[in-house]
């Protein structure tokens, strides 16, 4: 085929090469090709693209006009054919291309020829311009080159490097190869929120802060995979305190920091910031912790003795009435004593409103609900404006309140709760506000690491990494001191009963007195007013 392109389009050999490589490329998928030439120049691919690239979708892009919904019109891969000059307007060209692939600059692949003679400076302007806005997968060639065609690409890291590739039938060349399978020890900046279980810090055996936490185990396990290491930046805000995701989206939008790690929702009110969010690590939700039904009082359970299918047991053998009941009665007195059964179960809402039990809240929380949620439930939630009282509440498991929580940090309440003699709080699925909560760390938009760290999401989630990191972050808030494996479990102690357990046995046996009693004088007044009226 490439000996035929050869006769009819008369181009050189090296250039079919590198066209025979470009169509082994997109015979991996679906792919659209741009064919971007604003300038109108006379470029090689000018020919190959109305002829032999017609298996492909194709845009031809001709006008220097930027198109900045770009991203919201195609959802498969794009490769870019640009022909560029060599002169000053070629930045402006590159530039326009970079804005109108806003959100697709990590996954375009991008094919440049420079409508010229080879000019390695040239080229390492063009390359070094593309590592800016954050377009790895380019190759570059020069039109006009002078014995064999060459191909430009770079390396990342450490730093920015050219990297040149003669074309040739003889080589085996690969085109796009992935640039972050090594970072060769750069190190990540990444800045903690300092909100445990997520990251928080701790002074190791040499007594220097160290920063732990299941996404801080995320991400050191990734830039291990990929040879780097982990800078922390120092928050500006109060050391020890939940920062707000918004001073992160906005240390990495000006590049200051490469990763943000804080648990942020993805939720309709921040999606302006859509894309400075990963592909979500944890999909959670948020539910309300309720504290676990206390069992019956003991005078309560007095009241549970005589079911009605024994008083049904009763009628059927009446002869055995008093030895059936006594009977009964002990067995289901010493079964109830021993394992009571437990207040009726909170199950919905609707409930709760009937009921005592309150939700403990943050105001600010309260009014992220939905209105007519918040119109109809109002009457459950004792709203407070400090967190720090709520935290304390909270970790001290008192269960004077029910508790809002993500699903994450009920992973670490149920974990700390295996060293409970019984446990004090349930999760109830039954009482949630959103069921469904993708949760995300936060990066720089268009970020090179974005898809690299979207494929170890996948990998630790088939590994079940993610769960596990969350579980052993209680342990390791344990080692820290932050936390401690202490039962705040109520301890079931054996009493003797008491008169006020007795209550209800004393209520019926003074009834049943008084009923005798009633019987009685009403005998003795109908004996002696059948003696009086005899006596008449």
């Amino acid at each position: 085929m490439l000996a035929s392109l050869n006769r009819i389009t008369g181009l050189p050999a090296e250039l079919l090469d590198l066209y025979g490589l470009v169509v082994h490329f997109l015979l991996r998928g679906e792919t659209t090709l741009v064919y971007y030439n604003p300038a109108g120049l006379d470029c090689s691919w000018r020919v190959l693209w109305q002829r032999n690239l017609t298996a492909h979708p194709q845009i031809v892009w001709q006008r220097n006009y930027s198109y900045p919904d770009l991203y919201d019109q195609f959802n498969a891969e794009l490769f870019v054919l640009a022909c560029l000059p060599m002169d000053s307007t070629a930045a402006i060209q590159l530039e326009t291309l970079a804005n109108s692939l806003n959100h697709l600059r990590t996954v375009v692949r991008l094919l440049i020829e420079v409508a010229g003679p080879d000019q390695e400076s040239l080229a390492r302007q063009y390359l070094s311009f593309c590592l800016r806005r954050s377009m790895l997968h380019v190759e570059l060639y020069f039109r006009d080159y002078h014995h064999s065609l060459i191909l430009y690409s770079f390396q990342v890291f450490p730093s920015f490097e050219l990297i040149m590739r003669r074309i040739s039938g003889g080589q085996d060349v690969k085109l796009f190869l992935h640039k972050l399978d090594d970072l060769r020890g750069h190190r990540l900046r990444v800045i903690p929120d300092l909100s445990p279980p997520n990251t928080f810090f701790y002074r190791d055996a040499r007594g220097d802060n160290q920063v732990t936490g299941y996404l801080w185990d995320f991400l050191a396990t990734f830039a291990g995979r990929v040879n780097a290491g982990l800078e922390v930046v120092r928050p500006s805000w109060r050391a020890g305190s939940a920062s707000d995701s918004s001073y992160m989206l906005e240390y990495s939008a000006k590049g200051l920091i490469d990763v943000g790690l804080t648990t942020t929702l993805i939720t309709k009110r921040n999606h302006w910031a859509i894309h400075q969010y990963t592909y979500p690590l944890l999909v959670s939700s948020w539910c309300t912790m309720l504290p676990v039904e206390k069992p019956l009082a003991t005078p309560d359970l007095f009241g549970r003795i005589v079911c009605p299918a024994t008083q049904d047991r009763a009628r059927i053998v009446p002869h055995l009435l008093a030895l059936l009941l006594l009977t009964t009665c002990s067995a289901q007195l010493l079964s109830l004593l021993i394992f009571p059964p437990y207040h009726v179960r909170i199950a919905s809402f609707e409930d709760l409103l009937r009921g005592d039990q309150k939700i403990l809240g943050m105001r600010n929380e309260f009014y992220d609900l939905d209105g007519a949620f918040r119109a109809q439930y109002a009457g459950v939630f004792h709203l407070i404006d400090d967190p720090n009282e709520l935290y304390d509440l909270r970790n001290h498991f008192n269960t004077t309140w029910a508790y809002t929580m993500a699903y994450i940090k009920w992973l670490v309440i149920k974990t700390q709760q295996r060293h409970f003699s019984k446990p004090v709080f349930r999760w109830s699925k039954d009482l949630c506000f959103f069921d469904f909560m993708p949760t995300s760390v936060i990066v720089a938009p268009d970020s090179i690491y974005w898809e690299s760290l979207k494929d170890f999401t996948f990998r630790i989630h088939q590994a079940g990494l993610m769960k596990h990191w969350v579980r052993k972050s209680f342990y390791d808030m344990v080692k820290s001191g932050k936390m401690s494996i202490e039962d705040y479990s109520d301890l079931e102690t054996i009493k003797p009963l008491n008169i006020r357990d007795l209550d209800i046995v004393w209520r019926v046996c003074g009834a049943a007195i008084a009923v005798a009693s009633a019987i009685f004088l009403m005998e003795l007044l109908y004996f002696y007013i059948n003696v009086f009226l005899n006596s008449l």
